[in-house]
């Protein structure tokens, strides 16, 4: 079997998991030096593609070749010879050691079997100068913010020689001026003849950075295109199998009574008290950088966080740090990290899905089969859950599917306010769509929703009110329609 003269070659790459089939002979290609977008909706087979790329999943059929050279299936070993690297979407580093340390884990320099720490850290200092990510090769990662942990994982796989990266989800989590950075980073290994590929739901910044792209759906890959001679409504209509609307705006619904009151809250970050009316029907929108406290306030209000001042729900007070009360008042919430704090891991879709539905029963009452399956029904028409076998690990889905499954438990549990922190994080362009949908049908049942994004201009057409916060103090209310620039400038602090 010959490929390339240089770069990674993906011949035939067949994937089953039980009896679904989540790669389709699939065959991709990157060049020296080209940098190749790979987008498809949540479960389409992206990561499992990556994973095989990785050599940590066996593909069933089909080859991985670098520089023409086929690697042995599932040898990981065999890829980081080849110079073979992917970053996921978690980071992977380990806290307790230092910068240097993370880069050249197994690899330090040495003299006798005696590492030398000064040659080691000098070689990382030169390698994070040469990435261009200003960190001290002496710090402990444990004390570095997450955008600086995911450069670290970049910087450590080029540091190490890779010839093929592949970024999987890398700037889900990322701020807008880390995903600059870590641009500026791909662009110099492209630069050096790296081949890269790059996963990523956002489809400006596929545009922005990538020479081709790559789409693949239901596990086959549909169409491969140059980035300058297509368009997003192309991309998204070889995603989806359709077109989808320019703009997905939600309709202001006409506000009934309070349902969740805020006065003089404070709570970690967020040090000025914050006074807030939430109505029936209404999506009031916190903006906001990293650190700025978004994340804070909603877990204050939930329970998760120690705070002062009064939280009610339909006019009933909640106690602090409570959140079995809060679930009882009718307020449900959607974690930032899905992962960690939204779903547990090991146990099945069906026993997440339930969570909020089976708390609110008596423990004298028999599990329901039925019931569950009520839910899951709701899960899978109203959000398109894609779970082929719902008594599996919900691991087992894609980030998407799992993103599905914490909100959609809250429709069953009939929350009348719900906290949603990033929401649409990792989320496809057809599963964003659909939850703009669900928050438009809950809002018009009279559902209050607190919602905590990234994406301004998402937050603007979602919100009736947006409140910005910045460094933990209030910086500015604003109605529907306001200015995109007037908003980013009370978030960042900026003049003109």
């Amino acid at each position: 079997m010959t490929g390339p003269a240089g770069g990674v070659e993906l011949t035939g790459i067949v994937k089953h998991f039980g009896g679904v089939a989540a790669l389709r002979g699939v065959d991709l290609t990157i060049g020296p030096g080209e940098i190749v977008g790979l987008v498809g909706e949540n479960g389409s087979g992206k990561s499992t593609l990556m994973r095989v790329l990785a050599g940590a999943e066996v593909p069933d059929a089909g080859a991985v070749l670098v520089d023409g050279v086929p690697l042995p299936a599932g040898d990981i070993h065999a890829r980081l010879n080849a110079g073979v690297g992917v970053v996921f979407q978690e980071a992977n580093v380990c806290p307790e050691l230092e910068v240097a340390e993370n880069l050249y884990l197994g690899h330090c320099a040495s003299t006798a079997g005696v590492v030398s720490w000064g040659r080691t850290r000098a070689a990382a200092s030169a390698a994070l100068a040469e990435a261009g990510v200003p960190l001290p090769p002496r710090a402990r990662v444990r004390d570095l913010s997450q955008d600086d942990r995911h450069l670290t994982d970049v910087v450590r796989l080029l540091a190490r020689g890779v010839r093929v990266l592949a970024l999987d989800e890398t700037t889900a989590s990322l701020t807008d001026d880390y995903v600059q950075r870590l641009f500026d980073i791909v662009r110099r290994a492209r630069e050096r003849g790296t081949s890269v590929v790059f996963i990523s739901h956002r489809l400006n910044e596929v545009f922005d950075l990538c020479d081709r792209i790559a789409v693949l759906r239901d596990g086959a890959m549909v169409a491969v295109r140059v980035a300058g001679e297509t368009s997003e409504e192309q991309v998204i209509r070889d995603m989806v199998g359709r077109a989808l609307a320019d703009k997905v705006l939600r309709r202001p619904v006409p506000p009934g009574p309070v349902r969740l009151a805020l006065r003089g809250v404070t709570a970690g970050r967020v040090t000025e008290p914050v006074d807030l009316d939430l109505r029936a029907g209404e999506v009031v929108g916190i903006g906001g950088l990293v650190g700025s406290g978004r994340s804070t306030l909603l877990e204050a209000v939930y329970g998760l966080r120690h705070r002062t001042g009064e939280v009610t729900v339909d006019g009933r007070p909640l106690r602090p740090g409570a959140p079995k009360d809060s679930v009882a008042a009718g307020l449900g919430y959607v974690p930032e990290d899905r992962r960690a704090h939204g779903l547990a891991m090991e146990m099945s879709v069906r026993s997440n899905a339930m969570f909020v539905a089976s708390g609110r029963q008596s423990w004298r009452r028999r599990v329901s089969r039925r019931a569950d399956e009520v839910v899951l029904d709701q899960l899978r028409g109203r959000l398109a859950l894609k779970a082929s076998n719902v008594d599996a690990p919900v691991r087992t889905l894609s980030g998407g599917n799992q993103q599905k499954v914490v909100l959609g438990r809250w429709l069953a549990g009939q929350a009348g306010v719900l906290l949603l922190d990033e929401p649409t994080r990792g989320i496809d362009v057809g599963a964003k769509a659909q939850i703009y949908e669900i928050i438009q049908a809950l809002t018009e049942d009279g559902t209050a929703v607190l919602l905590v994004s990234s994406e301004l201009d998402e937050l603007l057409a979602l919100a009736d009110r947006v409140l910005v916060l910045r460094e933990g103090r209030l910086r500015g209310w604003f109605d529907r329609g306001a200015r995109t620039e007037a908003v980013a400038t009370a978030m960042a602090g900026s003049t003109g």
